[in-house]
């Protein structure tokens, strides 16, 4: 009898926990809040040699904003460059990422995910490659390791000779809220 009681009890104090949602405010992180991505930057990637295609440079930036102030950047990249290497030997094919990154006052708690699409001259896709990138108070137009990426075998000889942009955009998914970011402190 005993037992029951306390079974019961300890059920019905299980069931009150997970009855009650939690009461958060949208667009708001813990002790933060949520940004997205402006718009994607799209490249037009040009042959360089034989065994290098780099993305051609027109000023594009990717900024970070919330939803509701479209005129207030978060953080951003800057002095963006995509490219892809062929390996002569084999055919494997390496893209790299890189950029200049800079907080404009905060920081982000948790990565900011981008997903970089390769297009062939028509559009399509032909591949894509999602990466992530913090940002830390200090960031001031501070260079990005390079990130780099290895084509599959199955793909990389297709991916190379049908490149025709490059879109780099944060993640499609619906469910998708944004970047968690922190002012900075003084």
């Amino acid at each position: 009898m005993t037992i029951n009681v306390i079974r019961r009890a300890a059920l019905i104090a299980l069931a009150s926990c997970a009855a009650f949602p939690g009461y958060a405010e949208p667009g708001k992180a813990q002790s933060g809040e949520f940004v997205t991505l402006d718009k994607p930057a799209v490249f037009e990637m040009n042959p360089n040699t034989g065994s290098l295609k780099e993305s051609v440079q027109k000023g594009q930036q990717l900024v970070w904003h919330p939803k509701d102030k479209p005129n207030e950047g978060r953080f951003q990249i800057t002095n963006i460059s995509v490219a892809f290497l062929r390996e002569q030997s084999g055919g494997q094919v390496k893209m790299t990422f890189s950029g200049n990154v800079s907080s404009l006052g905060y920081r982000t708690a948790e990565d900011a995910k981008l997903n970089v699409i390769v297009r062939a001259k028509g559009g399509a896709s032909l591949h894509s490659w999602s990466l992530d990138i913090s940002v830390k108070c200090e960031d001031k137009d501070r260079p990005l390791t390079p990130l780099t990426h290895d084509v599959p075998n199955d793909v990389a000889a297709n991916v190379f000779a049908n490149v025709g942009t490059v879109e780099v955009a944060e993640p499609a998914e619906p469910n998708y809220r944004g970047v968690s970011v922190q002012r900075c402190s003084s």
